[in-house]
């Protein structure tokens, strides 16, 4: 059953203090298809696991994306470097074949990193183990969790100092899963990093003994585990820490762990602050679930979140885990509230792991602005099946959740959806391979972004092997093109779809009326396999204007090894 109780959480306007909102009884949520239509622009490709994308903060436009198997890559210039902008798989475990959640998990500059060349990662470590810990002797093995300074090297902006490195903090993991990941300075100046509750299930409560101690991880002030966490790297260290504690800490001076920013979490794997433009600092945390939901929330300093008590609105047995009770505790170990997420779904409705994202202050998609955008990993475990979301208000502190469409047939994601990203501008990415471990090269990076029609509907072209010229073309072949046009970002976004020919090599759009063989205008991306879609930047402004005026000057052509003169073609029209 759900909780019966009214939402507890926190508005967005309300960071940095434990604020308690009433509400309406609320249920996991009902995802419905979002209005908004978007495109995946590819920008980096032959990944092994990028699990998510930052930058410096120094106006270079560079991307920087750190991947699960230990590298950090730069794209710059739309271009993906060949030498890793840092390399610790030296420093890592030995990564499960089948599935790991340790590795390089996360990636943060310094606010100041022009100045300074300060940039923070968090990483997983091997470690022996003792026969009495449950991640000994197992594929996985034993491990601890790292925070690690570098600094860039004085030579080249491009490569990091590996020899840098000062290890700011490190803790032990009882179990190979739920290590958390993201790094990032907040608004505040601070930096901010998230631990799970230690792997396992049931925050070891189900275990014999307990593994995570008698009342788990999550509600255990004592633990950083199962927290969400903030030190201070620019102030003088407190010995014996590497680091300084934020005198507003809540459990600075008291009993409790004095990095402790707020807790009561599983494995919140993925966090953002809304600072960009127009933003109000909020923290956005996903925090992933077992059994039945997922969830996300805005927290607050001080704020518990409800693990091991609560999994999502839901109560919480960790010895029926697929049954949540009709009645739980609305308060923690000292008395404190439980603050509820902002929404949860449930593993039937929305996937199985949640994939946190970026309120979206880009100049590029309007229709997106003020938007959280964020996800789940897949609908089952082996199957590439992410999905792509944003949260929809729908009144002062009350959220749904809508599932992007992907363009313009609403096509599948179909990859395992890693993580997001942000650059410097406010622009989103997502961060997906079709592999469930760190092995192989089918990673990517693509931009999301909304084509822009301005006011004009997409044109499109019926292909056919006929309207060749010359011919003959292949007359049994057929296709679809859609284009869309975005004069103000110069960019041309497509949907391709050809049957019954043999595999496409190139795709273009031509100059060129009916019966006259012209030049090509724009690029396209090859249907290779039958289809292909993605959005062309740089094009010139005046070409795209011309194009919209006057579609039936164009068209779209397809060419394969049968006929490389062009196999199938037609003519653009509104």
């Amino acid at each position: 059953m759900r909780r019966t109780k009214g939402m507890i959480g926190a508005p967005a306007s309300a960071v940095g203090a434990v604020l308690l909102l009433l509400a309406a009884p609320t249920s996991f949520a009902q995802i419905l298809k979002s209005d908004i239509t978007i495109e995946l622009e590819p920008v980096a490709s032959g990944l092994t696991a990028p699990l998510g994308v930052t930058h410096a903060g120094d106006s270079s436009g560079r991307l920087f994306i750190w991947e699960q198997s230990g590298q950090i890559r730069i794209v710059e210039d739309g271009d993906l470097l060949p030498v890793p902008f840092l390399d610790i798989s030296g420093k890592l475990p030995a990564l499960n074949t089948f599935f790991d959640e340790r590795g390089l998990l996360g990636l943060a500059f310094h606010p100041d990193y022009r100045g300074n060349g300060r940039f923070f990662v968090r990483y997983s470590s091997p470690r022996a183990g003792t026969p009495s810990e449950p991640c000994f002797g197992t594929s996985r093995g034993c491990h601890a969790e790292v925070l690690a300074e570098y600094r860039v090297s004085a030579h080249d902006p491009n490569l990091a100092d590996p020899l840098s490195e000062t290890i700011l903090f490190s803790i032990d993991e009882p179990q190979f899963n739920h290590d958390g990941g993201t790094v990032a300075f907040g608004p505040d100046g601070f930096l901010y990093f998230a631990l799970g509750d230690g792997g396992g299930a049931h925050d070891g409560l189900a275990d014999t003994p307990p593994s995570h101690g008698p009342i788990g991880h999550g509600q255990n002030i004592d633990s950083t585990l199962g927290a969400m966490l903030r030190i201070d790297v620019d102030s003088p260290p407190q010995g014996p820490l590497a680091y300084a504690i934020p005198a507003d800490n809540p459990f600075f001076g008291s009993p409790g762990a004095d990095e402790i920013f707020a807790y009561g979490m599983r494995n919140p794997y993925k966090f953002s602050f809304d600072n960009g433009p127009g933003g109000d600092g909020s923290l956005f945390v996903a925090d992933v679930g077992q059994n039945l939901f997922e969830e996300v929330s805005v927290v607050v300093k001080g704020g518990n979140y409800g693990w091991v008590i609560r999994e999502g609105f839901s109560c919480f047995d960790p010895f029926d885990p697929t049954n949540p009770p009709s009645t739980c505790s609305d308060f923690g170990p000292l008395g404190e509230p439980l603050l509820d997420p902002i929404v949860d779904y449930s593993h039937a409705e929305g996937g199985i792991t949640v994939i946190g994202g970026f309120v979206y202050r880009g100049p590029t998609s309007p229709a997106l602005r003020g938007k959280y955008v964020f996800g789940d990993f897949a609908a089952e475990f082996v199957v590439p099946s992410g999905r792509l979301y944003h949260l929809a208000s729908t009144a002062p502190g009350s959220f749904e959740i809508r599932e992007f469409q992907i363009g313009a047939l609403d096509r599948p994601y179909g990859l395992f959806l890693k993580g997001f990203g942000e650059d410097e501008k406010g622009e989103i990415y997502a961060c997906g391979s079709t592999a469930l471990a760190p092995f192989g090269n089918t990673g990517v990076v693509e931009r999301i972004v909304v084509p822009q029609t301005h006011g004009g509907r997409p044109l499109t072209s019926v292909l056919s092997g006929d309207a060749e010229v010359p011919g003959p073309g292949d007359p049994d072949g057929s296709g679809t093109a859609r284009v869309t046009l975005n004069q103000g970002q110069r960019e041309v976004c497509f949907e391709l779809e050809v049957f019954d020919i043999a595999p496409a090599f190139a795709a273009h759009i031509h100059r060129g009326t009916v019966d006259v063989a012209g030049p090509v205008v724009v690029t396209l991306g090859a249907p290779t396999d039958g289809s292909s879609s993605g959005c062309v930047t740089g094009v010139d402004r005046t070409l795209i204007k011309d194009i919209r005026k006057n579609p039936d000057g164009y068209y779209v052509n397809v060419h394969n090894a049968d006929f490389p003169p062009g196999a199938l073609r037609g003519q653009l029209s509104k």
